[in-house]
């Protein structure tokens, strides 16, 4: 039973799984923030008027600026194009919605917002992974990963 249950782990510790979970959190937490996105538009009027502003450039610009990015971002990352760049507004959006919207909210309030920004910093990290349209419009990312794989696989004497 130990055996196998190492054998596992071993298997999951592969690039393969590893861009597997990737594409799962991509997937995750895209059609997540983009049905949040979706709500937003559907109640607009009645939502616009009273959304926070905390930088003073307007309730409504505001709001569409935040719309854009959960709807048109979230779309990008599930997809896997652009993922490191679609994630940067997510983060700025989470951030500000965790720390700077709601002031008067104590964090546990807020922290859906900032469990969201932890996931979006991940994919920051780790990029679209090998199942996303990144990897094959831009496949020296993977390229250059696999590179790095194999001199460390042979440095091990794999």
């Amino acid at each position: 039973m130990y055996r196998k249950l190492l054998n596992l782990l071993s298997q999951l510790s592969s690039d393969q799984w590893f861009d597997a979970a990737v594409l799962f959190m991509r997937i995750f937490v895209g059609a997540m923030m983009l049905t949040h996105g979706i709500g937003k538009l559907q109640n607009y009027n009645a939502i616009v008027n009273s959304f926070p502003d905390p930088f003073g450039i307007g309730s409504a610009v505001s709001f569409t600026l935040i719309t854009l990015a959960e709807v048109g971002c979230s779309v990008l990352i599930i997809i896997g194009l652009l993922t490191r760049l679609a994630t940067l507004p997510l983060i700025f959006g989470m951030f500000v919605a965790t720390f700077l919207a709601f002031p008067d909210k104590t964090f546990a309030e807020g922290e859906l917002s900032f469990v969201y920004m932890g996931i979006y910093v991940m994919l920051f990290i780790s990029g679209g992974g090998r199942y996303a349209l990144d990897a094959l419009f831009f496949p020296y990312w993977d390229a250059e990963r696999a590179y790095n794989t194999e001199r460390n696989d042979t440095q091990r004497g794999r």
